[in-house]
């Protein structure tokens, strides 16, 4: 059993059908960051994430960085959020090069350009 279960990201916080993320692409707002493509729609199900990485992006290793990265920015930042909101990150290539930090950076100002933050 989880310690911290708030702490977590199970399955109904993920898009997890490709018809989820089609819904995203068609009705969602978009922004641009130098490596990141965040896009936000409505949702009834409360706040999810989408994540998306192209081989472009670099190596399988630091895909799954990239990845690893977006994932705890989000189950971090999860109760910051606003809910019923869906949200699927694209990842540019170039991304490879980053830090940890400019990632958590770039994530941020999209999320606010989006107003999905509750501070924006």
């Amino acid at each position: 059993m989880d310690a911290r279960p708030e702490q977590g990201f199970p399955s109904s916080c993920r898009l997890r059908h490709s018809r989820e993320y089609t819904q995203i692409w068609r009705q969602g707002r978009r922004c641009h960051t130098t490596h990141l493509l965040v896009l936000a729609a409505s949702s009834h199900d409360g706040i999810r994430l989408g994540i998306s990485v192209g081989r472009k992006v670099g190596n399988a290793v630091c895909r799954n960085r990239i990845k690893r990265w977006l994932r705890e920015y989000f189950r971090t930042q999860r109760s910051t959020l606003k809910t019923g909101v869906d949200l699927s990150v694209v990842v540019k290539p170039g991304a490879a090069q980053l830090s940890h930090n400019e990632i958590n950076q770039q994530l941020q100002d999209a999320f606010r350009l989006l107003q999905v933050s509750a501070d924006a």
